[in-house]
């Protein structure tokens, strides 16, 4: 009995050695060739019908390319002869030249010196088209009284600017002469007004002839009667009667002492 307990005891080691050996040696004899795997993976998947892919050695690489400071920018230089140069594109948006002519500027701080003639801080300007009314200038009115119709002119023009900025055509933003340019005050024509008011004449082919011709017409602005209304001027020499002046009713105030 004890014979058999010991016997037992050394059978079960052993037993468990010999299984073992014996997967290792199935292991050894069986196992796939890890050579043969990469052969296999090199020349791809056994399921496709593509020849192998050829893979570049280091010896087929790109030689370097000389130091050549010159073409550090272009690399391409030196296979310049492959390259075809062709048209650029067209512009994706078309492109707009600058004006070079007059360009409308906005002048503030009008002075006007005469119906038709302006001075800013800049410089002066007369309106293109008319014929500027001198503040010296007097006129005739049709029932023949005279009256200042210059400044009368200059005037109604101050009125009709009154302070407002005006937009003229300019090359330039300062000037030293007088410049004749086309001029807005907000969107009206300041010489057209003073055509059409009778304020100043026009040159011959003027846009504004038209104007002129029927406020001659109508006896408007320097083409009609004094428009304050004043009683007119006596003659300095025409005698003048003792009855036709009448005596104040009223006595004159003493002074104070």
């Amino acid at each position: 009995m004890m014979f058999l307990q010991r016997f037992n005891a050394l059978a079960r080691p052993a037993s468990i050695l010999i299984v073992v050996l014996m997967a290792a040696w199935v292991l050894y004899h069986f196992a796939p060739d890890p050579s043969a795997r990469q052969e296999r993976r090199a020349s791809g998947p056994l399921w496709s019908g593509d020849a192998p892919v050829e893979t570049a050695s280091p010896t087929d690489a790109m030689s370097p390319r000389a130091i050549a400071p010159q073409q550090f920018a272009t690399p391409f230089a030196q296979n310049a002869a492959e390259l075809e140069r062709i048209a650029p594109r067209a512009p994706l948006t078309p492109q707009v030249e600058p004006e070079t002519g007059p360009r409308p500027t906005l002048l503030h701080k009008p002075l006007v010196i005469a119906a038709g003639e302006i001075v800013f801080p800049e410089g002066g300007l007369r309106l293109k088209g008319i014929i500027v009314t001198d503040p010296d200038e007097t006129c005739t009115s049709p029932d023949g009284q005279l009256w200042p119709c210059g400044i009368i002119a200059r005037t109604a023009f101050r009125n009709f600017i009154g302070g407002r900025s005006l937009s003229c055509n300019l090359t330039d933003d300062r000037w030293k002469d007088i410049l004749v340019v086309s001029c807005l005050v907000g969107r009206q024509d300041p010489a057209a007004w003073l055509a059409s008011s009778g304020w100043v004449r026009t040159f011959v082919g003027s846009k504004y002839a038209e104007l002129e011709q029927a406020a001659q017409k109508e006896g408007a602005g320097i083409f009609g009667n004094d428009p304050r209304g004043l009683p007119a001027v006596p003659d300095s020499n025409v005698a003048v009667s003792p009855d036709s002046v009448s005596s104040p009713t009223d006595p004159l105030p003493v002074p104070l002492r």
